[in-house]
């Protein structure tokens, strides 16, 4: 079964702990963070925003500039859940890494999984489905050793045939990298990506139990539909809008982004007092006033961003939302 996309990416609350855990262990102050962010006993998955804003705070904090790997060395394979589970009992490493990609959200849903063929070699590739930075090089080194330790279990010392691709420049501290990764590395690259060959994929897992792999599977298909119905339609429609940037998205466009007909989006709005309409009256209300007080742009660069075709329709949409003009919302806010 191949995940969908999270419309607003997720993290497992697991990953969370384990970076707060890191934080206590090396005396990293990250109170303020835990403090504003921190999720409940009840929930599984956090805000990826969130769980970046703690890996930020340790980053600044920190005196170790491969935080990702350090953190990376204590990820066991049960911290992965369900779908680490799943991997331990696969038949070879081919199935196993068929069980990544198809449940790798049930973890976290802020990048894309993809296997390709080419020649001899089995590549997958990783790509960023939403903003990493500021913490981007931290992830990819968390998820290469995730990864290759998840490899590493199945097949041993073979996984030192494989290649790791980093999609930015070799930083200072390389040597960590050879030390800590249990196979080559190379950096430059576009997109992260690892390189196995196509020989290595019918190496049989240690611990292989069908029984096992279909149980786990099970569970994985139940957090994908848990993780699909975590924020609300309106929540969602929200983020698209707004991680876009674009306001003048049509409900045929989200409609068509969410896999549902017009008529079902409207129907599911509706049975959460919302509309469509509201939803962009108001993100263009909040947008309006945030550019008018925290930018320089002009009233009629802000009409133009917020989709407006001329300036007087704005104008007339503003008058409604704050009894005022914006040039005079600008004037009586800054003094």
């Amino acid at each position: 079964m191949k995940s969908t996309i999270a419309v607003k990416p997720l993290s497992s609350v697991t990953y969370w702990n384990h970076f707060v855990r890191y934080s206590e262990e090396h005396g990293i102050d990250v109170d303020a963070v835990v403090s504003k962010f921190s999720p409940s006993d009840k929930q599984d998955f956090i805000p990826f925003e969130n769980f970046k804003a703690l890996i930020a705070e340790i980053s600044l904090k920190s005196d170790k500039q491969w935080v990702g790997l350090d953190v990376a060395q204590n990820l066991q394979i049960s911290s992965h859940g369900s779908l680490g589970f799943a991997v331990t009992h696969g038949v070879n490493l081919r199935e196993c890494l068929a069980l990544i990609s198809s449940y790798y959200q049930t973890r976290l849903q802020a990048m894309d999984i993809q296997a390709i063929v080419e020649g001899d070699s089995y590549s997958i590739i990783v790509t960023e489905t939403c903003d990493w930075n500021p913490v981007n090089r931290i992830l990819h080194e968390v998820l290469a050793l995730t990864l290759l330790n998840i490899i590493e279990y199945v097949i041993g010392n073979e996984t030192q045939r494989c290649v790791f691709n980093f999609p930015y420049p070799e930083p200072e501290w390389s040597d960590k990298y050879y030390e800590l990764l249990p196979c080559s590395v190379s950096f430059g690259h576009k997109v992260a990506s690892i390189n196995i060959p196509l020989s290595l994929l019918s190496i049989p897992c240690v611990s292989p139990n069908a029984r096992s792999v279909d149980y786990a599977k099970n569970q994985c298909d139940l957090e994908l539909e848990r993780i699909n119905h975590y924020d609300t339609l309106s929540e969602k429609i929200c983020y698209l809008i707004e991680s876009n940037n674009n306001y003048s998205l049509t409900l045929e466009t989200i409609a068509k982004y969410l896999n549902m007909s017009k008529s079902t989006l409207t129907r599911k709005l509706k049975l959460e007092n919302n509309s469509y309409k509201s939803i962009i009256e108001n993100l263009k209300k909040k947008q309006a006033s945030h550019l008018l007080l925290e930018s320089d742009l002009s009233v009629e660069a802000i009409a133009f961003k917020l989709g407006y075709e001329d300036n007087s329709n704005f104008g007339r949409s503003f008058k409604r939302w704050f009894a005022c003009s914006p040039a005079s919302y600008r004037q009586k806010n800054l003094l």
